[in-house]
């Protein structure tokens, strides 16, 4: 138990993690051949702001603000379908296949002299690293499974219904990736729900 990593460690490998990916995919974002729609999800934006602008002017109501709003989760939700599916894919690469072959390492963890191993001793297969991926939450980003669950009800239903279903997708999630954190905190071998599920703890190099 005295090889267990403590918090501090993890959270500051999964900041630099997330910093590294929030940079590049910032990067590529933009670049038209990933998201076709990216103009329109720009002019969607720059419309909620002069909403936004409007009401901060008093020029329309609250109420008004609040039904584009649902309109505008349910644009960028559609326009940001070709982006989200590369996040997704940059997440699994990054988690899964590089931290797989690297030694159970993202460079977050490299950085911070930690690494993911099995719980039983046994070697990790690249589905216990996918696992570890699904309940966990990404600042800037979200969780993996509400990802996947959007863009395919973005399709599925009207705006008018969308907008309630994603905020309930997106706070259960939220809340399962805190229930992790907190378990992290009080558990004794320091696993989240991630850990439990993949079958994985993280230790000391």
């Amino acid at each position: 138990m005295e090889n267990i990593a403590n918090v501090s460690k993890r959270v500051s490998a999964y900041l630099l993690d997330i910093c590294l990916i929030y940079l590049f995919m910032s990067l590529i974002t933009g670049i038209r051949f990933i998201n076709p729609t990216y103009d329109k999800l720009i002019e969607t934006s720059n419309e909620y702001q002069e909403i936004i602008n409007d009401y901060n002017e008093k020029k329309i109501t609250e109420d008004e603000v609040l039904e584009y709003q649902k309109e505008y989760i349910y644009k960028a939700t559609k326009y940001g379908v070709s982006t989200n599916i590369v996040v997704i894919l940059v997440i699994f690469a990054y988690f899964g296949l590089f931290q797989k072959f690297n030694n159970g390492q993202t460079l977050g963890k490299k950085i911070m002299k930690i690494k993911v191993v099995s719980n039983s001793d046994k070697k990790l297969s690249v589905w216990s690293y996918f696992l570890r991926i699904l309940p966990t939450y990404y600042i800037f980003i979200g969780s993996v499974i509400p990802i996947i669950i959007t863009s395919i009800l973005v399709f599925i239903i009207g705006s008018s219904h969308f907008a309630s279903i994603n905020s309930v997708v997106v706070y259960l999630f939220f809340g399962i990736a805190i229930m992790s954190f907190v378990m992290m905190n009080i558990r004794k071998d320091k696993r989240g729900l991630h850990d439990l599920i993949s079958g994985t703890k993280v230790i000391y190099e």
